[in-house]
């Protein structure tokens, strides 16, 4: 899969600039609502493409440009529906599987290890990114709607055990195994895909960063 639409929309295997400040500096932010290691299996890894929007941009502009300029072009439509700010996790289970997700043209979708991609984004006020998760456009690249395409696999609003504004993918691929989550949450909306980790595991992730966002 191309490395651009594995960012875009983790859904190989079954077919974000200017960061802003938060306007809630007494609550959750972007950081601290995105996945900590400790919401992991013993052994992961941050990758150092981990931190606020602007940074991975900036990371990503040597080895892959496109999905530097995908990225930027996403996040601008974002900001135009309300978004002001955006932060993106990135684990593996290794330093070395780390580096390999900064080559250009390194096909994730195909990735055989354990592998989190994480996106939060936080807007103005709660309506704003209520509308912004049930306009049917994309967010960062990420349509609850693709989701659906998933089959059998997809559950949604409250049975994932999110939000009522939540759509959740588990579909395993051969030797793989997807876990794909979309929510909105306050003002947040949270884009999270897990490969290869065992799927209660991959859940628990979502529930313990939909946890922090209080």
């Amino acid at each position: 899969m191309p490395r651009v639409a594995l960012l875009a929309l983790m859904l190989g295997a079954v077919t974000l600039v200017a960061c802003g400040t938060s306007n809630q500096p007494s609550g959750p932010t972007v950081t601290s609502v995105a996945v900590q290691p400790g919401d992991l299996p013993a052994g992961m890894a941050r990758c150092d493409l981990t931190g606020d929007i602007a940074s991975f941009i900036q990371k990503e502009q040597t080895p892959d440009p496109q999905v530097a300029k995908t990225m930027s072009a996403d996040w601008q439509d974002a900001k135009k529906n309300g978004a002001n700010s955006a932060y993106v996790a990135l684990y593996t289970d290794s330093n070395a599987h780390c580096a390999g997700i900064k080559t250009s043209g390194a096909d994730l979708g195909a990735a055989t290890y354990k592998l989190v991609v994480n996106f939060v984004v936080q807007y103005k006020d709660e309506n704003s990114a209520a509308n912004a998760y049930k306009s049917g456009q994309p967010i960062l690249g990420f349509n609850p709607a693709e989701l659906r395409s998933g089959g059998g696999g997809v559950v949604e609003g409250t049975r994932t055990g999110l939000t009522a504004n939540s759509i959740a993918l588990t579909q395993p691929a051969g030797t793989q195994l997807f876990y794909i989550a979309l929510w909105q949450n306050g003002p947040f909306v949270v884009i999270l895909a897990v490969l290869n980790v065992d799927a209660n595991a991959a859940k628990n992730v979502a529930t313990r960063e939909n946890g922090r966002i209080k």
